[in-house]
Order: structure tokens, then C-alpha cells, then sequence
């Protein structure tokens, strides 16, 4: 009987150990006050960068053929007008002077149907000849000038072919790609370039926009570009141009922001990049760091307050636009703690412990 007793207390002993206590069943976070800051509306758009519209060119030949020589490579600096490439030019100098050949017949017929013209007029001047034949002389002289003319134009046009068959570029700049090598075939139409050629002195973000943002850009507008290619580097830029219509399967417009390269690295052509740009006036805002931010259930986010009593309580906020590393919430009071880490499982009213 006594050990029945004894049995008793220490199972009972045992279950009272296994209770959990409340310190173990908080959930141990850290906090950070929510912070006063100046802030703009601002819109984020991502694209890439390129140089000016009218300084940028794939370059094709207007003929087609075999390419002899392409003179240049990537990075190489060329002028305007300076041939950069040539395409086999036999069967066009075989063209032209085929033309040429035609020119000199008509120009001899058409001094014979003269000739013959004038003496045809003589004679009916003498009474001899019929005023037919003095019109049917003059029709053949005028059917061979018209002849002389059209061959003329085909012998310009021969010759033009030859010279597109050396191919110049139209704009000073620097070859950023090399699309064709020397004995592939081009078909004299932009669908086979043979090189691109930029001028970056100048450069801008170019980026795709909603119809929602491009309603509230403007030019003029400031704006901050980032590159993930250079981390750590920022330029300021204008917004150059903003499209007035958006495309009908897409629904976007492009926007176009100058980027102010003075005082940082030149970027590369065709880098992706960020430009944040600054819609609105200044305004006072209150912000959190974006780490206290998680999706909720209809909602667009959420927040955990650090209560004071020890008690998570969640917020059920809109979501607004990042700053940096800060996010801005609205109904909340400077000072206020909310949750950073973790942020994710923490239910309202859950028991919790700030970590020192």
C-alpha cells in the first residue's frame, strides 16, 4: 500500500515538470521604433540603360550579298561616313556597266533620230518630202531622248548600288556589337545588321510604365537610377520623355529618364537598372523598417506591434511604396515598436519577450 503512495507522488511530481512554464511560451523577438522622415511620392521603374534615340544604329547594307570585310570591332571609336564593312560588289559593277553601255547606244540613236529629223524637215521644206514623215522623224527622236533618259537613270542607279556596297556608318560613336563576320550573307534589308553603333556621351533609363503612372509623370520630373551592376553607385537623373499613348497588347507606355553622368561611373550600354522618380511635393511621413512588413489575409500588409503589456498585437495597414530600407505606414504613432525579427507566425494577442 505504501508503495502504491509513493508511486502516486512521483507520477505526479514527474507531470508537474513537464507543465510548461509561461516564460517558455513566449516567442522571443526583436523591435525597432517607428521613425519620423520626409518623404515624395515617388514611382519605381525598372529598364534599361541606352543611349539617345538618334544616337543609336544597327547598321545594315542596302545590298544584298556576301560581306568581303567587316573593318571594325566592339569598342572600336568611327566617325560619321567612315565604311565599316563591304559587300561583294562583282554582280553590281557587272550591272553598271551593262548600264553604261546601254546609255551609249541610246545616245547614238538618239543623234542618229535627230539627224534624221532635221534632214526629213529640209526636205518638206523643198516640198519633197510628206509632212508624215516630218512627224514620224520627230516622234523617233523624241521615243530615243525618253529612251536616253531612262537608261541614264538605271546606269545613276547601277552606279549607287556599287557604292552602297561599302557600307558607312551614320553617326559618330562606338561599336557596341559586331552582328555579321566577314563571308556570311546579308539581304540588303534591316532584318540581317551588320553592327551597332552608339554615341554615349549621352544616356538614359528607358523604361516600361503602367497608364497609371504615366498619367502623373511629367518631364522634368527628378529621379534617382541605380544599377545592380554597380552596387553602391547612384545617379541623379531628369525624366527626358514620357510616352502620350500606351500599346494596345501590353498596356504600357515608355518612359525615358536622363541620366546625369557627371561626378560617377560611366555605365554600360544595356544594363538593367532602377529609376526612382519623384511625383510629389515633400511631405512628413512615418516609417518602419521594411523587414516589419509581411502579407496578410485581405490585406495588403501587416505589421506586429510590440505591445507593452507583453502582447503581440498585428496591424492591418495598405501597402505603400519602400524608401530604401524604410517602409511608410499610416495610423501609427512615432516611437511606436513593431516587430522585425521574425516577423512571419505571430498571432494578435500572442504572448511575446523583447529581446535586450
Amino acid at each position: 500500500m505504501r508503495r502504491s503512495v509513493v508511486l502516486l507522488v512521483l507520477v505526479a511530481t514527474g507531470c508537474r515538470r513537464a507543465e510548461p512554464t509561461e516564460a517558455t511560451t513566449k516567442r522571443i523577438v526583436r523591435c525597432a521604433p517607428a521613425e519620423a522622415a520626409t518623404l515624395s511620392d515617388t514611382i519605381e521603374l525598372r529598364g534599361t540603360v541606352s543611349p539617345l534615340p538618334e544616337k543609336d544604329a544597327q547598321i545594315a547594307a542596302q545590298v544584298a550579298g556576301r560581306l568581303l570585310q567587316v573593318r571594325v570591332r566592339e569598342g572600336d571609336v568611327v566617325a560619321q561616313g567612315q565604311p565599316i564593312a563591304r559587300v561583294d560588289d562583282a554582280a553590281l559593277a557587272d550591272d553598271a556597266r551593262a548600264a553604261e553601255a546601254a546609255v551609249a547606244r541610246t545616245r547614238a540613236e538618239l543623234a542618229n533620230a535627230k539627224a534624221t529629223s532635221a534632214r526629213v524637215q529640209r526636205v518638206f521644206e523643198h516640198g519633197i518630202a510628206a509632212r508624215q514623215e516630218v512627224d514620224d522623224a520627230k516622234a523617233r527622236a523624241d521615243t530615243t531622248a525618253a529612251a536616253e533618259s531612262e537608261t541614264e537613270a538605271a546606269a545613276q542607279h547601277a552606279r549607287r548600288q556599287v557604292e552602297r556596297a561599302v557600307v558607312r556608318s551614320p553617326l559618330a560613336g562606338v561599336v557596341i556589337r559586331v552582328l555579321r563576320r566577314p563571308g556570311e550573307l546579308v539581304d540588303g534589308t534591316p532584318a540581317t545588321p551588320i553592327v551597332e553603333v552608339a554615341d554615349p556621351a549621352a544616356l538614359e533609363l528607358v523604361a516600361d510604365a503602367t497608364a497609371s503612372d504615366l498619367v502623373v509623370m511629367r518631364k522634368g520630373q527628378a529621379a534617382d537610377v541605380t544599377l545592380g551592376a554597380l552596387p553602391g553607385a547612384r545617379w541623379t537623373g531628369t525624366v527626358a520623355a514620357v510616352s502620350p499613348a500606351v500599346d494596345r497588347t501590353t498596356g504600357l507606355g515608355v518612359v525615358r529618364v536622363a541620366i546625369d553622368l557627371a561626378g560617377a561611373p560611366r555605365p554600360p550600354i544595356g544594363v538593367l537598372g532602377a529609376a526612382k522618380v519623384h511625383t510629389g511635393k515633400e511631405r512628413r511621413a512615418v516609417v518602419v523598417p521594411k523587414a516589419a512588413a509581411r502579407s496578410g489575409v485581405g490585406a495588403d500588409m501587416e505589421i506586429v506591434l510590440c505591445g507593452a503589456d507583453g502582447v503581440a498585437r498585428v496591424r492591418r495597414l495598405a501597402r505603400r511604396a519602400a524608401v530604401g530600407d524604410k517602409i511608410e505606414v499610416t495610423d501609427l504613432a512615432v516611437g511606436q515598436s513593431v516587430v522585425v525579427e521574425p516577423v512571419l507566425g505571430i498571432a494578435d494577442g500572442e504572448p511575446i519577450e523583447i529581446a535586450r
